[in-house]
């Protein structure tokens, strides 16, 4: 079941539309570690709070104009999302012909896995006024079954405050075929928030 906001559908959608120009972007190493996590405990949250440490991803922060009221929380979700592993993607201010440089050019997103692909998962988040580590999670699953998890921990410094977090990560195709469910989670501090889009695995 597809859980986006519209906010975040309508981000990925002009996202998916535009080009992305110039070498803004780090080139996004595949992660190699994509054996199956045990699942310890069967519940979602448990899977993706156990999830292991995979490396060779991509973090971008970047600054917006926000100055949060007294009552705003520390964090609010953004979206997840996966695509097709691209080199130089993801990158900040590379879209052709935006009107400002609070864009990001990402893979395409596609939900529908192919054989023999490295595949990038995305998360992202506002950090509104939060400084220090926060854990990311994803979590494939069909039914009770995990497909894969992985997480990452990342160290947001108080330039981070008032902006977005962006983090993309590649992995090898887990030994499956058919429907899966992708959920992507972030935990800062007190705060987390997740959200789920549908796969296909051909």
């Amino acid at each position: 079941m597809l859980v986006l906001s519209r906010r975040g559908l309508a981000l990925s959608v002009v996202v998916a539309l535009g080009a992305c120009a110039g070498p803004s972007g780090a080139v996004s190493v595949p992660a190699t570690d994509s054996a199956q996590a045990p699942d310890p405990g069967g519940s979602l949250d448990a899977v993706l709070d156990a999830a292991p440490q995979a490396g060779n991803g991509h973090l971008l922060i970047h600054k917006l104009s926000v100055r949060p009221d007294a009552t705003a929380p520390a964090t609010l979700m953004n979206f997840v999302a996966d695509g097709p592993n691209e080199g130089g993607v993801p990158c900040i201010d590379c879209v052709n012909g935006a009107s400002s440089s609070d864009n990001i050019g990402m893979t395409g997103p596609t939900s529908y896995v192919l054989s023999n692909r490295y595949w990038q998962y995305a998360l992202s988040f506002t950090d509104v006024k939060y400084k220090g580590k926060c854990r990311l999670a994803w979590a494939i699953t069909a039914g009770k079954k995990t497909v894969d998890s992985f997480s990452t921990t990342v160290d947001l410094p108080a330039s981070a405050e008032g902006g977005f977090v962006l983090y993309a990560i590649s992995r090898a195709r887990p030994k499956y075929s058919g429907s899966a469910t992708l959920t992507g989670k972030y935990t800062c501090g007190k705060e987390s928030a997740s959200q789920q889009a549908p796969l296909w695995f051909q």
